[in-house]
């Protein structure tokens, strides 16, 4: 096992970013570090004990042209149209506008800014990484079998992401690729039981030196016995 650049946990798990302006096109990713990752991941935690994931990595640069083509798509459907025709639940989610204040606004349109960038350069990152589910589709969205169908995937996801932190690599949870699963099992020939849940970019980082993001006072979001004690009463 290659020895990580980054050995301290609390600054992977407090630097661990959506990686995408920083990622290093030029420079090849093995597989033996990516299969690395994907075996530490393997321990994440998950539902009933059954690995009811599957994962395919791509580095075939016919196969990562089709992909960034469908992620395209992905992006003009759910983004770039809706907000230029002004479609309300999109621009409340999504555009700067409506952000409470100049900085929010600012923020905001870096982040499509790089989502976008990511669209553009998706076919030159070095491995994509589809993670699917074998679990049969939940009925509804919430609540029930949905909590297990989605509840192992993730964890597994969060893993690898840190586990590329710490030899230098980056990624992003990119899950709006489910939006072409079924094309998606189509372009990788997958059996109709493997549904694609996110897909991650994987490349090295340009330089090492994320930060920890802004956050909200903890305060403001976590409470003791119900939402009347606010995290850090006691002290």
């Amino acid at each position: 096992m290659s020895d990580p650049v980054i050995r301290d946990i609390d600054e992977v798990l407090s630097t661990t970013r959506a990686v995408r302006h920083r990622m290093d096109f030029d420079r090849p990713v093995g597989r033996e570090v990516v299969e690395e990752c994907l075996r530490l991941a393997q321990q994440a935690p998950m539902g009933s004990n059954l690995e009811d994931w599957r994962i395919v990595c791509v580095d075939d640069p016919v196969l990562k042209g089709r992909l960034s083509q469908l992620y395209s798509e992905v992006w003009y459907e759910t983004v770039e149209a809706p907000l230029a025709s002004g479609e309300a639940a999109t621009v409340t989610r999504l555009s700067p506008s409506v952000r409470p204040d100049p900085v929010a606004a600012a923020r905001q349109q870096r982040v499509l800014a790089a989502v976008k960038y990511l669209v553009d350069h998706l076919a030159e990152v070095p491995v994509l990484v589809i993670l699917c589910s074998t679990k049969p589709i939940p009925e509804r969205p919430v609540g029930g079998a949905a909590s297990g169908y989605y509840g192992s995937v993730f964890p597994f996801a969060w893993s690898f992401q840190l586990a590329l932190r710490s030899r230098g690599l980056g990624s992003v949870m990119a899950t709006a690729m489910a939006h072409k699963a079924r094309k998606v099992q189509a372009v990788l020939g997958l059996p109709d039981d493997w549904r694609p849940i996110t897909l991650l970019p994987v490349a090295y980082t340009k330089g090492l030196d994320f930060r920890p993001a802004a956050r909200a006072d903890l305060a403001d979001v976590a409470f003791w016995n119900g939402p009347a004690e606010p995290a850090g009463a006691s002290a």
